[in-house]
């Protein structure tokens, strides 16, 4: 069985000291901007201030706090999303119902209906790579970052 966990790149403890002031100046000049509008927007200013703030977290946990596991073994991959120490299950995909697997762009335009499931990060040093795969319902698209001994394990386990 293998295992790969895919997470952006952490800040350094000088660029985390930052990162933490940096949230602290834009949630006080976000603070300043909903207080000045309070007059003419009345409480609908602290419903905005609190919109922005759930935008700052979102973005932040989504960028720093997410990533992704995929684990496989000779018949299965199952791609989780993982915040933190908490996993949730993505999919999992039947290796012997892939019907492709190659570049995103090219699976995209050969199974231009297939539902696309996207499992990547963005400062991931690997290659895409997009399994297409029958399920019970319908061609779905699963775009992943592999790194070499996963992609190589899933490309073995189709050619199967």
């Amino acid at each position: 069985m293998r295992t790969q966990k895919l997470t952006n790149k952490q800040p350094s403890p000088l660029g985390g000291v930052g990162l933490i002031l940096l949230i602290l100046l834009v949630a006080l000049a976000g603070s300043a901007f909903f207080n000045r509008l309070t007059p003419w927007l009345g409480g609908w200013a602290t419903v905005g201030f609190i919109a922005f703030g759930a935008a700052m977290a979102w973005f932040l946990l989504n960028w720093y706090g997410m990533s992704y596991i995929y684990t496989a073994n000779a018949d299965c991959l199952r791609v989780c999303r993982a915040y933190g120490k908490r996993e949730r299950l993505v999919t999992d995909v039947w290796l012997n119902r892939v019907v492709g697997i190659g570049e995103p762009e090219a699976m995209k335009a050969r199974f231009p209906g297939a539902r696309v499931i996207r499992a990547t990060r963005a400062q991931c040093p690997f290659p895409p790579l997009a399994l297409a795969y029958r399920d019970s319902e319908a061609t779905r698209l699963i775009i992943l970052q592999p790194d070499e001994a996963m992609a190589a394990h899933l490309k073995a386990a189709v050619k199967r």
